[in-house]
């Protein structure tokens, strides 16, 4: 046996690092989808020529790597949890192993087909400490192609590897999906309890929507029951309150925006991007402020920050969402003293919500 490779630490990113060979293996570019086509396994990719892309525990860290070239075959060790094979042709003599962002580490492996061992210690524990728990061995012997196969499978996250990187049967497909509706039923009592939402707010996606069920569960399902307009209508009125709340509606930098939802229209370009709008509150003298957070001030936040974010919320493809982000950043401006009466003015405002 010779040991091609003893390194202690070697940078990792996205839980993966890779092993190239070729003419230039600083250069190569490939698919993770590619990689992993044959599906015999989640953890080692040996479906483009010349590489082999490894799974790791750790997300983002330095793990230590062991490379070895065995003449034959070598004894099973069963100290190592996870254990797959699958077959690897070097291209060149020159292979290198790297981490998705780290530093490349060069290793001497002839030209030839060979047989790989990848074994894993460790995995379930890694990311759970500020140690290093998991460890990698790549055992390298000649043999001709063969199938990947799964040798030994202890952990839940090799598990979870393993079936997401192979084609579910029809009966694994209806078992996940049953298990996905499960899942979102629990999340929908837990938010809601045994009110029933209608399938409108069902359905909406933001980032804040869950915020609007425990500040205010009537007022949304108010709003989930009216029509687009309304919506709309209540997204431009929320977020034009934020912005004068938090003393910005008159910032030169976002005039634009301010004029359009004052017309009761979408604000135009580059406003509805999230990436674009945040540097300009980075760029204009603002003096930030904050304020307790609603309902209990537990922490104290910036009422401009989230003044900001209606902005670009109110232009959400879908005005409930829209309607309903702009509501919690309205919420958020007025902090936890001010609040209930932010939202007793949207009634006001809108008295189609009664009884919301």
């Amino acid at each position: 046996m010779k040991v091609l490779l003893d390194e202690p630490r070697v940078f990792v990113t996205y839980s993966l690092a890779s092993v190239a060979s070729g003419e230039d293996p600083y250069e190569i570019d490939y698919d993770l989808e590619a990689a992993f086509a044959d599906e015999t396994n989640g953890l080692c990719g040996a479906g483009v020529e010349g590489v082999l892309v490894l799974t790791t525990g750790t997300h983002t860290g330095w793990l230590p790597f062991r490379i070895e070239l065995h003449p034959s075959a070598p004894p099973l060790d069963d100290s190592w949890d996870e254990i797959v094979e699958v077959s690897f042709t070097a291209m060149s003599d020159q292979v290198v192993l790297a981490g998705m962002d780290g530093d490349a580490f060069e290793f001497d492996l002839p030209r030839n087909d060979y047989r790989v061992r990848y074994g894993i210690r460790g995995m379930d524990e890694a990311d759970t400490t500020d140690e290093t728990p998991d460890a990698y061995l790549l055992q390298f012997w000649p043999a001709p192609p063969a199938s990947g196969r799964i040798v030994k499978q202890s952990g839940k996250r090799a598990a979870y590897w393993h079936r997401a990187r192979r084609t579910l049967t029809p009966q694994e497909q209806q078992e996940d999906e049953q298990r996905e509706a499960e899942e979102q039923e629990q999340q929908a009592r837990e938010r809601w309890g045994d009110r029933i939402p209608n399938d409108r707010l069902r359905q909406a996606e933001g980032l804040y929507l869950s915020a609007i069920s425990e500040l205010d569960i009537d007022l949304e399902f108010a709003v989930a029951a009216a029509d687009d307009a309304t919506q709309r209508q209540i997204a431009t009125w929320a977020t034009l309150r934020s912005l004068e709340r938090a003393g910005l509606v008159d910032l030169p930098q976002i005039a634009p925006a301010v004029a359009a939802l004052r017309k009761g229209r979408k604000v135009p370009k580059p406003f509805d991007d999230s990436a674009m709008v945040w540097p300009i509150l980075g760029a204009a003298d603002v003096a930030r402020t904050s304020v307790p957070v609603p309902p209990n001030g537990e922490y104290e936040q910036s009422p401009q920050d989230w003044a900001i974010s209606a902005l670009f919320h109110s232009a959400m493809e879908d005005s409930l969402a829209a309607a309903l982000e702009t509501l919690v950043c309205l919420a958020y401006v007025h902090g936890r003293d001010g609040y209930r009466q932010a939202f007793t003015a949207v009634r006001e405002a809108f008295p189609q919500l009664a009884g919301g």
